[in-house]
């Protein structure tokens, strides 16, 4: 009998039930950490009895493993959203700093993030100065600030940046000329000069930003479009572009010759090259991580398991900085990946209608399935939806990928002769002329986004009602009468 029950619990306590349980617990912690601030030695008092209550066999592993998770998370996240006192470094200042963070240029203006050397070390501060002379990652300046006002943005205060300074004198003491962080944004700024040589405005940085992540510059009329339209998502850094990158790389090189697992390993180098080099914001973080991972199953000729490694990500990532808990763009990766492991699935199911060419019928159903599972978290935060969402992507998201082929195949043919990169021009050019014509048009319609916050709510349930009965209703619907034919 004993063995018998030993068989019968066993499977509960696979390696795999294991890691998947404590990552919840983590995740559950470090939520609970930013709510409920406690004393650190209460959590570890806590984390005593539950070890203690395993040991004894008090409760059921499994349970004590979820407890372990929140408490270690909750111990390391308690509390980690602290702001100095409101009269430190305050009024007028003079003060060296080095810039932490990729410069973004505005229309008028490039914001800096500062992080303080003297006089008193280790203060972030976001610098508003005027687009010239330009400064770079890594410099260390020295500014004078008629201001410095507290920051109370909590998207900024949740990357503990609680001081501010507008429009100060700035001089350059030193710049870094080595490192590999260093030498990669210097390509990434020499990059992006090439497009601008050569594709015109905004069609340049339009590319920048979706190949790279550097929309710095783009016009806020044109943002603004592609808000509307739900399709912000191909501005910003995240698991897109590490997505249509490595297959477009992974393409390339098994066309040169390499073989699937040689061509997996040089992916996986770049892909780490690629975090580094679009700034490693969280989502591209979280992306190459699991892109790594996936990469690295091919090589071992292993399959991963998505939601560990999804779970399994998430808690890294916020036991190396419990921040990201709060920042908005890390839930949007998060919501993201989600809808692209559990929701794309059945998105390529039914949009048969797209051709398999270019894999653009399975970058639609990932673009959609990740815009469907982050709406939610982006109404809580801006209290807007795009009613037209859905068909925005599935005109634009198919297309985004030629993007990368042709911006590539510009970037390297530019190297050798600006001729030789003429029709990568032509072609880059006119994908994105599409792109632009169909986002503005769609953003010129009058009911393209609401603000309403009933009718935001009522739109989103009428989209997932929608959504569930042709996805999982009809299908099982249509299953059943086949059967009851037979």
């Amino acid at each position: 009998m004993e063995e018998a029950k030993q068989i019968e619990f066993q499977p509960n306590l696979h390696p795999v039930f294991v890691f998947r349980t404590f990552s919840l617990g983590v995740l559950l912690g470090f939520i609970i950490g930013f709510w409920f601030i406690q004393p650190p030695i209460l959590i570890l008092i806590f984390l005593a009895i539950t070890v203690v209550c395993i040991g004894r066999k008090i409760i059921p592993p499994l349970l004590g493993i979820f407890i372990i998770g929140i408490l270690l998370a909750w111990w390391r996240g308690n509390g980690f959203i602290s702001s100095p006192p409101v009269e430190v470094f305050i009024g007028q200042q003079e003060f060296t700093a080095r810039i932490s963070e990729l410069p973004r240029l505005g229309e008028k203006t490039r914001r800096y993030i500062a992080e303080t050397i003297s006089p008193l070390p280790g203060l972030r501060v976001a610098v508003i100065a005027g687009p010239w002379p330009e400064f770079y990652y890594g410099d260390q300046i020295k500014l004078n600030c008629p201001g410095v006002e507290l920051m109370d943005f909590k998207p900024y205060n949740n990357r503990g940046i609680w001081r501010q300074c507008a429009w100060p004198a700035i001089e350059l003491i030193t710049r870094p000329s080595s490192g590999l962080r260093v030498w990669l944004y210097r390509i990434r700024q020499q990059a992006g000069d090439r497009l601008r040589a050569q594709v015109p405005e905004p069609y340049a940085t339009l590319a920048a930003g979706m190949m790279w992540g550097d929309d710095s510059g783009l016009p806020a009329k044109l943002i603004n479009d592609f808000r509307r339209t739900g399709t912000t998502h191909l501005l910003a850094v995240s698991g897109f572009n590490v997505m249509v990158l490595t297959k477009v790389i992974f393409w390339l090189l098994i066309a040169i010759g390499l073989w699937r697992q040689q061509a997996s390993a040089m992916a996986l180098f770049i892909v780490g090259l690629f975090v580094i080099f679009s700034g490693g914001e969280s989502s591209v973080v979280r992306a190459g991580i699991m892109g790594s991972v996936l990469l690295l199953g091919q090589v071992l000729a292993r399959r991963a398991d998505s939601l560990n490694l999804l779970l399994g990500t998430g808690a890294a990532m916020l036991f190396v900085s419990p921040r990201l808990v709060v920042e908005l763009g890390w839930q949007l990766s998060f919501a993201a990946m989600a809808g692209l492991v559990y929701l794309s699935p059945w998105l390529i199911k039914k949009l048969t209608f797209l051709p398999e060419f270019l894999s653009l019928r399975q970058i639609s159903a990932e673009t959609l399935a990740a815009s469907l599972a982050t709406m939610p978290i982006i109404l809580t935060r801006v209290s807007e939806v795009s009613v037209i969402t859905p068909l925005a992507n599935l005109l634009v998201a198919p297309i985004a990928i030629l993007v990368y082929v042709f911006g590539l195949g510009l970037l390297v043919l530019s190297t050798f002769s600006f001729t030789a990169a003429a029709p990568a021009v032509w072609l880059l050019s006119a994908v994105l002329f599409y792109l632009v014509t169909i986002v503005n048009w769609l953003a010129s319609l009058p009911w393209a986004a609401v603000q309403s916050v009933w009718q935001v709510w009522l739109v989103l349930i009428v989209l997932y009602l929608f959504l569930a009965v042709w996805l999982f209703w009809l299908p099982k619907k249509v299953v059943r009468r086949k059967q009851t034919n037979l």
